[in-house]
């Protein structure tokens, strides 16, 4: 048994007990993650033979026996990221050098703003995935309609986000829709601070150790721009549907899935046909009654202009 798999292990043990231990081994044996969502069983079909976009990556909930585990379907997956040299990725180089599967050839890597895409054609992909980037982008809903329009008609959108109740935005209030509007209507560039005090009052240092001490934090903050290492905004469940939703895409699934995920997985259709996501919309859905995360079992919210109250 390789030394990583032992090390986990023992992780496991020393830090959820014997039973987590024994939990994470069977599904490891079985090849699947505890954690894996429920719809992707019957989604992978739609990816199989496909071309798709990855914006941020790559990313580890796309990988074997994670979330969604993608990676391993298509024909090709090609890469967009804001710079060539990233926190996550370090530095990376364009041309066909996105490695997402090492069985399969290289995706193509390319350097763009998530909100400006516009050197890639329309209609261009099947699918797009997305995991913990867009809370990253000042303006989420001129960054989703880019991405919508490099997909095909009835292509497949897969967006991961991060529950604030399962990170460190877990003291913030969670953004409003009218917020989230009100950056697409006045144009919000991504050199945006607004959010910047907040974060710094409210961003929980103990669950992000890789930012340092306050002064290290407040110097990063200060060059997000460069960096893009805070989160603009902070959502639950509802809001990243209400956010789907308002794009007029047809929500296929959602699930919150611990430690800290939202996935929603949803389809771009023609401008004729009329999208009904009451189903996912109403706060009778589902997820919220099998979500694991506080925050979306309070209903019926009050709102003020910067979140819940």
């Amino acid at each position: 048994m390789p030394y990583n798999i032992i090390r986990k292990a023992k992780a496991v043990l020393l830090k959820k007990g014997f039973f987590e231990l024994v939990k994470s081994t069977y599904f490891y044996l079985i090849n699947i993650s505890p954690y894996q969502a429920k719809c992707f069983s019957k989604t992978q079909h739609l990816f199989k033979g496909k071309i798709g976009m990855e914006i941020g990556g790559p990313s580890s909930v796309f990988m074997k026996r994670n979330v969604f585990p993608v990676y391993s379907i298509p024909y090709r997956i090609d890469n967009c990221n804001f710079n060539n040299d990233t926190t996550w990725e370090g530095k990376i180089e364009n041309g066909q050098t996105f490695y997402f599967n090492p069985k399969k050839k290289p995706g193509w890597q390319f350097f763009f703003e998530a909100t400006n895409l516009t050197k890639i054609a329309s209609n261009s992909y099947a699918f797009l995935l997305s995991s913990h980037m867009l809370e990253h982008s000042a303006n989420p809903i001129l960054a989703l309609s880019e991405w919508i329009r490099i997909l095909k008609q009835d292509g497949l959108l897969v967006i991961l986000l991060p529950h604030k109740d399962g990170t460190f935005d877990h003291r913030r209030p969670v953004t409003t829709m009218e917020h989230l509007i009100s950056d697409f209507i006045n144009n919000t560039g991504e050199d945006d601070l607004t959010h910047m005090p907040e974060i710094l009052a409210l961003h929980d240092l103990e669950l992000d150790k890789q930012a340092g001490d306050m002064d290290c934090f407040k110097a990063r903050s200060e060059r997000n721009f460069e960096n893009r290492c805070f989160h603009h905004h902070v959502f639950d469940t509802r809001l990243a549907v209400k956010l789907i939703d308002y794009m007029q895409l047809k929500i296929r699934a959602v699930e919150a899935i611990e430690p800290l995920h939202i996935l929603v997985v949803a389809q771009k259709t023609n401008q004729e046909e009329i999208i009904d996501n009451s189903a996912f919309t109403s706060d009778s859905a589902h997820y919220f009654k099998n979500s694991p995360f506080k925050t979306d079992h309070q209903l019926n919210e009050k709102y003020d202009n910067n979140g819940y109250i």
